[in-house]
């Protein structure tokens, strides 16, 4: 379970093997991913695939929470480095 302030960024938009879902529970934030923007709030849920550049943003003005289920297994492959 991760909870972020107003206007905070956990890690700035990144890639990583894993296969990731967020799951929001409160707030609103701004998900990125490969590019584009969306504002998502509580029920919402995110998936990023491995190696995609991804990240989100407190845009609220209260507390955000969510939770984040991460895994990575053989058919995932290895980290990609960003051209």
């Amino acid at each position: 379970v991760s909870t972020f302030s107003p206007g905070e960024t956990p890690p700035p938009p990144h890639q990583h093997p894993d296969e990731e879902v967020i799951i929001i529970k409160e707030g609103t934030l701004e998900a990125f991913l490969n590019g584009e923007t969306k504002i998502v709030g509580p029920g919402s849920v995110l998936f990023f695939a491995a190696n995609q550049m991804h990240g989100v943003k407190n845009i609220g003005t209260k507390p955000a929470t969510y939770h984040v289920f991460k895994w990575q297994s053989s058919k995932t492959g290895k980290a990609m480095k960003a051209n």
